[in-house]
């Protein structure tokens, strides 16, 4: 049966040829193959004419030599029996005139599959590209041998950006070739997920690829042109392919060039085992910070740089040596992970392992339509405290860190990312997530209900997932509707009815635990690191002694959890000091009771948990809002020796709030303008006082005996007194009323509000002398004159007032409204009006 052999002719005019020889002899003469290779080349020509002539190949002329990847010389005859027919043999053909050429056109075919052309990403940052080819780099030394070292290193400046790893190598054989980097859909990884399921937390399996697309299209996303250098251990030649953007994206032809070349001394010293791949790529399409690139790529890939998994031995494993423009990344101190980490707690974390299956009943609704999707998935979640220290959030510190790095990102305290995520070891750096269910403590009620909805947020969760999470196309985030993803998404104490087709398992110190139990542990670890860790004393509280408070019967209106509280009247904070009667603003959503708008409030203490110097205290501001009267804020009682502290409808706000700026100190201008608006906005009444509330009052000499007196109520005020005779007194007269205008709208409201819905004719006398007390005002406030525009509004009070009477009582109250008037001019036009617009129409 005759063998096929292919091989690869890189020809002297610097041109390839693909020859496929078919043949029942095991030896050719050398003339007869050099002739194949002629008539292979003239086709080649004539079919695709893409082939450039760079110069003529004299075929007739003598001193063919042919050379092959090792560089062993082939005379005479061609003995096929040192060939696989398997494989695909590279060979360089010598016409002896001038020397071999360093690339070769169309020697790697990169033709991708049509269907891996569809799942190309649509969005392709700078870094995600730079990502990518760390990953290829990142796979390929995870494979090495034990022995081998494994290094990673990139170099980047304005002219090129390359990385260089000491991975397994590439050549031209089938089974390693280096058209399988430069092909897109051709990645071996994608096949191999299952390998990455399962084993041990921080699943360092970087079986990253899944979309076979990572070479070609980063490195396109990068720069403008790339070229790709590979060794194996085995091979004597480096091979290279070249990548060109523009030929590629045209994509009429996804043949490249390339070359066997020699390695070079900087090469053989970087890889003490013999292999290695560099890519090189030039005419950057972005500069990048050094220093900011080294924080992120230690961020993505730091448990592949440094980490202290192993307990017991309890060194920092240091897998991967990982350098950027010579700076090894295991000995910067900057980026997020090294940021966050300096202000955790050195507490214990609190760990547990989820174990995500898909029912068997409903695999079919698992399967994605452009993944393999497994049946298993493994999560490892690990909750980290970030304290409050010195009365500052340590996350308000690593925001703070990270803006001092220029590493900053739009968030703050409320909207900090409480989940981070990797997979296998890789940050998805888009995962940046809220509060998972389980620890959203904010609905919590009950004794501990208030320390726990603050204390949850100084909780963030790093989460590591195996291989059987999908990601996105772009590996910055899990795939968004894979079910997995809901599931790890939604996991909360309490199943969830849309994630009825996947199970979850829970562990933890390798216990199974149900929902309530992980709940419940997770609760006791937060009260725990408050306790031990939390300090939120005040930098400085004065000379004066605070008032204790022990055992408080109302903690949960007093938002606090122990049996000791200290009261103060004045706090020092970050050089600032915050004192009892200061007048405050706290911003919208500054915390609960401050949701829909800002509140404007009275400083009227202090209150912080727990002795001097111990840790977990909390401090509370308790203030009264600008709409409360003095009687309706906190009171401070000490009775026989036990104190007590009444917070009325005070409120009570964490010190936290001024510490993110969500708490601002009111100079008077703003103060009064408030107050002003907030008067205008008021209600006014008339109130009935019995002789009890008059002597409360001091007013029961004011009125003569036997009558009924009435407080003026204005703008939530008391701001004079009234009787059934008609009796005024002003608290002050002439700050309450500027001019007859606003007075007469003042009484009016007053006195519509006391006359509605009243039909009794029994209280006809009291009410005109209310009317009464109007007119007086009026002609008290405005020297006796009374202007057309005047008698005007008031006669359509009186208007209003008389159809909101029983027809039967309208007589009565008419004469009452005439007769109480001062002038015959003015009960002649109130009469008229009244009569033309409501008696005559009613018919009265």
């Amino acid at each position: 049966m005759d063998k096929e052999y292919n091989f690869q002719i890189l020809l002297p005019n610097g041109t390839s040829v693909r020859l496929k020889l078919r043949i029942p002899e095991v030896k050719m003469p050398l003339r007869d193959f050099i002739k194949r290779v002629e008539e292979e080349y003239i086709h080649t020509l004539k079919q695709s004419g893409s082939l450039e002539r760079k110069h003529e190949i004299n075929w007739k002329g003598g001193g063919f030599l042919l050379v092959d990847a090792d560089d062993m010389e082939i005379q005479n005859v061609v003995n096929f029996m040192n060939f696989n027919p398997q494989e695909c043999h590279i060979l360089r053909l010598q016409d002896g005139l001038r020397e071999s050429a360093t690339t070769f056109e169309n020697m790697w075919d990169l033709t991708p599959d049509t269907d891996i052309l569809k799942e190309l990403p649509h969005e392709y940052t700078f870094l995600t590209a730079l990502a990518d080819m760390i990953d290829n780099s990142l796979q390929a030394i995870c494979s090495n041998e034990r022995r081998d070292i494994k290094y990673i290193s990139v170099d980047v400046d304005e002219d090129m950006i390359s990385i260089f790893d000491t991975g397994p190598g590439m050549d031209g054989s089938d089974e390693n070739s280096i058209v399988k980097w430069g092909k897109v859909g051709a990645s071996l990884h994608r096949f191999n997920k299952e390998q990455a399921i399962g084993g041990k937390p921080p699943y360092l399996k970087p079986f990253f690829g899944l979309f076979g697309y990572g070479g070609p299209i980063a490195s396109m996303k990068l720069g403008r042109r790339a070229l790709v250098s590979s060794k194996t251990k085995d091979s004597n030649k480096v091979y290279t392919l070249n990548l060109d953007r523009d030929a590629l994206l045209s994509g009429s032809n996804w043949k490249t060039g390339g070359n066997m070349r020699d390695p070079e001394e900087d090469e053989i010293s970087r890889t003490p085992h013999g292999s290695f791949t560099k890519v090189e790529i030039s005419e950057p399409k972005l500069k990048l910070d050094t220093s900011q690139l080294q924080c992120k790529l230690k961020d993505i890939y730091f448990p592949y740089i440094q980490y202290d998994e192993d307990i017991k031995s309890g060194k920092t494993i240091m897998p991967v040596k990982f350098e950027v423009n010579g700076v090894d990344l295991a000995e910067i101190q900057g980026g997020e992970i090294a940021i966050t980490n300096l202000h955790s707690c050195n507490g214990p974390d609190f760990v547990f392992q989820l174990q995500f299956s898909c029912k068997q009943d409903n695999m079919s609704k698992c399967k994605s339509f452009d993944l393999k999707t497994y049946a298993k998935a493994n999560a490892r979640l690990k909750c980290v405290y970030f304290p409050i220290v010195k009365g500052k959030e340590n996350i308000d510190r690593i925001l703070e860190g990270l803006e001092s790095e220029k590493c900053g990102t739009s968030e703050n305290f409320e909207t900090f990312s409480r989940v981070s995520i990797r997979r296998l070891g890789r940050l998805l750096p888009d995962a940046r997530w809220g509060l998972l269910p389980f620890m959203d403590l904010k609905k919590k009620r009950g004794d501990m209900a208030q320390l726990l909805k603050r204390c949850c947020m100084r909780v963030k969760c790093f989460i590591e997932t195996d291989g059987g999470f999908n990601p996105t196309s772009s590996k910055t985030d899990l795939a968004h509707h894979s079910p997995l993803t809901t599931a790890l998404r939604n996991f909360s104490d309490e199943p969830l009815e849309n994630e009825n087709d996947i199970k979850v398992q829970i562990y933890k110190e390798g216990k199974l635990l149900n929902p309530s139990q992980l709940k419940k542990d997770y609760e006791d670890w937060i009260v725990q690191m408050h306790s031990q860790y939390d300090d939120d004393d005040e930098a400085d509280c004065g000379e004066a002694q605070p008032v204790f408070v022990v055992s408080p019967e109302n903690k949960k209106e007093l938002r606090i959890s122990s049996e000791v509280a200290r009261v103060h009247k004045s706090v020092t904070r970050n050089g600032r000091t915050w004192k009892c009667g200061q007048r405050i603003k706290l911003l919208k959503g500054a915390c609960a009771g401050v949701q829909k708008n800002n509140v404007y409030a009275t400083i009227e203490y202090f209150l912080l948990e727990g002795l001097q110097g111990e840790s977990g205290g909390e401090a509370e501001i308790l203030c009264r809002p600008s709409s409360l009267s003095d009687e309706k804020g906190c009171i401070l009682s000490v009775n026989e020796g036990d104190t007590n502290l009444d917070m009325g409808e005070s409120l009570s706000v964490p010190f936290s709030v001024v510490d993110a700026g969500k708490c601002i100190a009111v100079e008077r201008t703003e103060w009064e303008n408030h107050i002003e608006r907030r008067r205008q906005k008021s209600p006014s009444s008339i109130e009935l006082l019995d002789a009890e509330q008059c002597q409360e009052l001091e007013v029961d000499g004011l009125f003569q005996k036997g009558t009924t007196a009435g407080v003026l109520k204005y703008n939530e005020g008391i701001v004079g007194f009234i009787d059934s005779r008609g009796t005024v007194r002003f608290e002050n007269k002439k700050e309450y009323i500027e001019d007859s205008r606003v007075k007469f709208r003042t009484i009016s409201t007053l006195s519509n509000l006391f006359f509605m819905g009243v039909g009794d004719a029994r209280k006809w006398e009291h009410l005109a002398k209310v009317v009464k007390f109007e007119v007086r005002a009026l002609e008290e406030n405005s020297k006796n004159v009374v202007s057309a525009e005047t008698a005007s509004m008031f006669a359509q009070n009186s208007l209003n007032m008389f159809r909101k009477i029983n027809p039967e009582n309208r007589s009565e109250f008419g004469g009452f409204i005439v007769g109480s008037l001062p002038s015959k001019e003015y009960q002649a036009y109130v009469f008229f009006f009244v009569r033309n617009n409501a008696m005559a129409s009613s018919k009265s």
